[in-house]
């Protein structure tokens, strides 16, 4: 009875207050623009359902997450209300048992939250059904999926989430104390999860995740199909039922525990925290009697005094009371403290790719691990204005729940005083905060055995740029405080506040003059330094300084003095307030809000063209309409290129002037050009021949001139351009912003030929959103044609030839695409001339920058790097890469066809590289910082690898625009990689090659989807299509599939290739015995699970060892809906016998590798080997089961 009593209570006393209901009302409209409009629906490209399991799923975990931030009001308020009301003398006396009262207070706080999270189904209902939804993109309404959705994610995270916020709350008395519940489930499902992912331990992290995130992230986004994601049911089975069992059970445990150490009696302050606090304030005492022995008290005389200086000293004071009790408080002590121990192990963990450790490097850990952008959710620095919003609600009620407030009102100190002193004192905390982070990362280069510290640079960044950001969020949310004058709801406020200004592009706002604390971010980089990212950033933060200033004005008028709190009587103060000073401060915020906020405005939309994301779709829009009808009609090909470019770095200008050959290759002539210049330059054109504009659409960048004779088929014409680009003050995105000139620096200038006018209609410039498609009235796009459906005589698109000649500054070296002819200085410019007789493919890249150049020749081919010259710690192993492909390569597929090869850092932190077109790679900034000395895995050798295979397929191979296109591009240079590092370094170190491209990041293997010829997600591009040529290649032999590859290559040289061409010529040469197994890697989506149960050897009489495994086989055919279907197992696999694996190996050397018949189940085999065994398994190199973990065991000697 009590229990009910309790129950309903607590449960009606929360009810009528408004943050339950504020708390709803966040909820259902997050989980609504989440579905609606947020970045989840495009997870599903193309046809994606509204509706489907997969968002309404995603949707729940992700409000999860902020529900996490809004729950701890009310479940601190049922935990420790009436310790904090010092109402628990009363109500521990109660008749009331402890069953009773922790057991009501508990379950109404878990019945609030499982009403609260209702509002997510009731949000994503609204999206689906409410107004405005398109009808196209719902399916049939799945009460279940919304059911599962809420039970197994919502109320599971509830019943977690509300055990560790009322333990943390009724432990320590106080409510806050409950954040500290929802801050560890929030370290648990990212950082720590994080941390244990990117160890290789995939499944501990799952286990780690009490909220869901990685389960959603990992599992159903990454490995399930569209189809899956748009109709299968999220259900609790595998490693998601182990994780939901482990909380849940550590959830029950808490309870049990938090049961057994209650008691209904006076709370003892004998706790650790208040022996700690007492012990402090001892010190203090103690030291300030003893300078009060020493004194002699003497009577003098009052004077009164309220000026300046007595405020500035008032200020002092606040704000070293303010500063110490955060500083001393348990979230100022994590936030200090935990904080920063736990981000260094997480940046320790980070500091890797692809299995190679990073060089931490001072601009790469303060761009990617060290700060954070204010307004990004996805990062674990959303935790800094999290807490900035909790301390400044401590702050501004310090003394109102101290019971002091109607004392410290009644003394001579101003509202300036009190407001200044606590933003100071939080200042402060902040600045301590980057202060150690600064440590940080000090600590990490030190771990790290690297000694290039750059102290400059890291007051730069978190002294001063990220420091400036969190102070302008703190002034927000101590203003709010001031304003709203209750204190959890002004809290909900500001957290309302901070996710308008994270999700204000959703909602339509995109300028950053209206996003508060907003505006471009800063870049950083050792070949740029912070480029010309500086300067708008400053210029927006000085603009919301000055409405800072408004709002301290505003926090100042309104600030709370004495008991009548109510806002009609604060604003009627706020009159006497507003004083000739105060006013003065008024006038001087508005005038420079308007002074700069006309600057940025004049620069942003003025100066520089600012079009919204929606004005860009409907652009688009109007660009397929207008222009699409012209799609396909014959244009005239460019064969031969000719430039001349001059690059001003420090004016960030650039000139280009040159020529296109243009001949029309059609059978019918050409009466018209359309020409599309690049947007954001100034292009002027002109032809050889006389020819009138007939279509001028600079708004769309479309023109179309008419020839006055018609261009026959073969003849050919020239085109004159001349291309401007340069810096007109700056964009509201900035650095980032589109156009060439945005890529003209004073160090690190990178463009592209998109910075060229092209000739015909771009498809590229259409329209791809499937959702935007519907709601303009578009049709549907044409999916990518089957393999089938493609002409096997379609061109490839004609090369050509390219000639540059590029000036730049004396101290700086310019590249092109071509091989290098000569370098000359003129006028205090350098400049280069590079010449490509032979005709190349891609797009035209130039660069400018202080690069250190290394130069080698390989036959025919100039072989050039450019790198900056703090970068040069891989040039051995890069270079022995290109060689190494060269002479591989060219042998075995073809001969490699220009006398150039380019390899350029690009600026940038880009982690890869890539092929810019033939004869040019480049890696960005972010690659040239993997660990010389590699960890044991030579990565840079196996990813130039990669990239060099590209300069066959792709280059001279050209994929067609069809299903199963990245099998040929993607998937045959990774196999030229695999078989390169066999050759060179040998089958141990292919097989740690192998091992680090199965790791699941970035691409997890997916059991479904589509079979190889078909292929279009990344996982069977980059992962499955390599392993299936080379698992092929081990059975057929790889001369023979080398050479059906090498013969496609000539097949194809002038026309698109798909992988029907390559399967062809595979099945040319596989033996009949062999087809079978063709079939099953590229015509069905074919599993193998291979399980070595057992191993044991005993040695014989004539001293050879006798090896006994028992295997387990499996073989099975996934659809892309995820319908598996068993097929027997008759084939033969590689059995694996090793001896003890010496240091930096992970099988050790073999002693027997042969392959024997294997059938389906279990199945005996025994095998004879000439000296001792250490491990053995069936498919050792995973050759066709392709997860690695149960094929080998360590043999067990009888």
């Amino acid at each position: 009875m009590k229990f009910r009593e309790i129950f309903r209570f607590e449960f009606a006393y929360q009810i009528r207050r408004p943050w339950p209901w504020l708390s709803l009302v966040v909820m259902v409209l997050f989980a609504f623009f989440s579905t609606r409009v947020a970045i989840l629906p495009v997870t599903l490209p193309q046809d994606f359902i509204l509706n489907s399991p997969f968002i309404i799923t995603a949707v729940s975990v992700f409000s999860c997450q902020i529900w996490l931030l809004l729950a701890p009001a009310v479940t601190g308020e049922a935990a420790a209300r009436d310790i904090q009301t010092r109402m628990h003398p009363l109500t521990y006396t109660s008749p009331a048992s402890k069953a009773d009262y922790l057991g009501g207070r508990f379950l109404a706080a878990f019945a609030l939250h499982a009403l609260i999270l209702l509002g997510v189904q009731v949000g994503s209902l609204l999206a689906v059904y409410g107004p405005g939804a398109n009808p196209e993109i719902i399916g049939p309404f799945r009460p279940t999926a919304y059911l599962a959705a809420y039970g197994f994610i919502a109320l599971t995270n509830a019943l977690i989430a509300t055990t560790f916020q009322f333990s943390a709350a009724l432990f320590t008395g106080r409510p806050m104390a409950s954040y500290f519940g929802s801050l560890i489930l929030f370290f648990l499902s990212y950082p720590v999860t994080l941390t244990l992912y990117m160890a290789g331990l995939h499944e501990r992290a799952l286990m780690a995740d009490p909220i869901g995130i990685m389960a959603i992230m990992n599992e159903m986004m990454s490995k399930w199909t569209i189809v899956e994601k748009n109709i299968r049911l999220f259900t609790l089975e595998g490693m998601m039922l182990w994780n939901r069992l482990l909380w849940l059970g550590i959830s029950l445990g808490t309870l049990t525990f938090l049961y057994l150490r209650f008691r209904l009696a006076h709370r003892s302050t004998t706790n650790w925290w208040n022996l700690f606090t007492r012990r402090f304030a001892t010190k203090v005492s103690s030291t300030a009697d003893a300078v009060s022995t020493q004194l002699i008290i003497r009577d003098p005389s009052a004077r009164q005094s309220f000026g300046l200086r007595t405020q500035l000293r008032q200020t002092i004071a606040v704000a070293q009371s303010s500063f110490r009790m955060i500083l001393t408080s348990p979230a100022g002590l994590f936030l200090l403290i935990v904080f920063p121990i736990l981000l260094t192990f997480v940046v320790l963990v980070e500091m890797e790719h692809w299995g190679v450790s990073l060089l931490p490097r001072t601009p790469h850990l303060l761009t990617k691990h060290l700060t954070g952008v204010l307004t990004s959710p996805t990062n674990y620095w959303v935790i800094v204005p999290l807490f900035i919003i909790y301390f400044a609600g401590e702050l501004v009620w310090r003394e109102r729940d101290a019971g002091l407030s109607e004392n410290v009102d009644a003394t001579p100190v101003t509202e300036w005083v009190l407001f200044l002193g606590k933003f100071i004192g939080l200042g402060l905390i902040l600045a301590t905060l980057m202060t150690i982070i600064i440590v940080v990362g000090l600590t990490v280069q030190v771990i790290k055995g690297y000694y290039h510290v750059e102290i400059v640079r890291y007051v730069q960044v978190l002294l001063g740029l990220k420091l400036t950001d969190y102070l302008l969020f703190a002034v927000l949310a101590i203003t709010v405080q001031a304003v709203v004058n209750q204190k959890y709801l002004a809290q909900m406020v500001a957290l309302v506040a901070y996710l308008l200004m994270v999700f204000s592009s959703f909602l339509g706002i995109e300028h950053h003059l209206l996003v508060y604390a907003s505006g471009p971010e800063w870049s950083l980089t050792d070949m740029r330094g912070f480029g010309s990212s500086i300067g708008p950033w400053f210029w927006f933060r000085l603009y919301w300084a000055a409405w800072a200033l408004l709002l301290a004005v505003t926090a100042r008028m309104l600030w709370v003095r004495g008991k009548e709190s109510g806002f009609g009587t604060r604003l009627q103060l706020a009159r006497l307030r507003f004083t000739r000073a105060t006013a003065g401060f008024a006038v001087i915020a508005m005038s420079l809000i308007l002074l700069l906020g006309s600057f940025i405005f004049y620069n942003t939309n003025v100066l520089n063209e600012y079009i919204t994301d929606n004005e860009l779709v409907q652009r688009r829009v109007e660009y397929e309409r207008l222009y699409g009808k012209y799609e396909g009609i014959p244009q005239p090909t460019r064969v031969s290129t000719n430039l001349h470019i001059d690059i001003y770095p420090n004016r960030r200008t650039a000139t280009i002037i040159g020529s296109y050959c243009l001949v029309n290759r059609a059978i019918v002539p050409i009466n018209s050009v359309h020409l599309e210049p690049a947007f954001y330059v100034d292009t002027r054109v002109t032809f050889d021949r006389p020819a009138r504009v007939v279509v001028a659409d600079e708004k769309l960048g479309h023109f179309i001139y008419a020839l006055d004779k018609p261009l026959q088929p073969g003849d050919s014409l020239k085109l004159n351009i001349e291309v401007k680009f340069e810096s007109h003050g700056f964009r509201n995105t900035g650095l980032r912003s589109n156009g060439a000139g945005q890529g003209i620096l004073r160090n690190g200038t990178y463009f592209t030929g998109d910075a060229l006018p092209v000739i015909g209609y771009q498809p590229m410039r259409e329209l791809w959103s499937a959702d935007d498609r519907r709601k303009n009235g578009l049709p549907r796009q044409v999916t990518l044609p089957t393999p089938g459906d493609i002409d096997p005589s379609v061109s490839a698109g004609a090369a050509a030839t390219f000639e540059a000649i590029i000036g730049t500054d004396a101290d700086q070296v310019a590249v092109a695409p071509g091989e290098l002819r000569r370098t000359w200085s003129k006028a205090g410019r350098q400049y280069f001339q590079y010449v490509s007789d032979v005709p190349i493919n891609g797009r035209d890249v130039f660069f400018s920058a202080n690069y250190a150049v290394y130069r080698e020749r390989w036959k025919h081919v100039d072989i050039k790097v450019y790198v900056h010259p703090g970068h040069t710690e891989h040039l051995k192993r890069l270079l022995r890469s290109v060689r190494a492909s060269l002479d591989y390569y060219s042998a075995q597929f073809g001969p490699y066809p220009n006398h150039f090869l380019q390899v350029v850092e690009q600026p940038g932190n880009f982690m890869g590289m890539g092929v810019d077109g033939s004869g040019v790679i480049t890696g960005g900034e972010g690659f040239f910082q993997l660990d010389p000395q590699g960890d044991g895995f030579d990565a840079i050798f196996e990813i130039v690898a990669h990239e060099m295979g590209h300069q066959w397929w792709g280059m001279q191979l050209k994929p067609a625009m069809a299903e199963g296109g990245g099998v040929i591009s993607e998937s045959l240079a990774w196999y030229s990689a695999m078989q390169l590092v066999k050759k060179v370094k040998g089958r141990e170190a292919l097989r740690r090659f192998m091992s680090i491209m199965r790791q699941p990041d970035p691409w997890p293997p997916m059991r479904t989807g589509l079979p190889l010829l078909r292929a279009m997600d990344p996982w069977a591009n980059y992962r499955k299509g390599p392993y299936a040529m080379y698992a092929l290649s081990e059975y057929v032999g790889d001369g023979r599939v080398n050479g059906a590859l090498r013969t496609l290559v000539k097949k194809k040289v002038s026309s698109l290739a798909t992988t029907i061409d390559m399967y062809r010529e595979l099945q040319a040469v596989t033996p009949d015995s062999l087809k079978p197994l063709l079939h099953d890697l590229f015509e069905v989506n074919t599993i193998w699970t291979f399980d070595t149960r057992q191993a044991t050897a005993k040695q014989t009489a004539a001293g050879t060892w006798q090896v006994t495994f028992e295997v387990e086989s499996q073989k099975v055919i996934a659809d892309s809906a995820g319908v598996e279907t068993k097929i027997p197992v008759n084939q033969w696999v590689e059995i694996g016998i090793f001896a003890a694996a010496e240091h930096g190996e992970i099988l050790g050397k073999p002693i027997y590798v042969q392959k024997h018949f294997i059938h389906s189940g279990k199945q005996m085999i025994t095998v004879t080997v000439p000296q001792k065994p250490a491990r053995g398994g069936i498919d050792p190199y995973n050759l066709l089961d392709w997860e690695e973990g149960d094929n080998i065991e360590e043999v067990k000697i009888n």
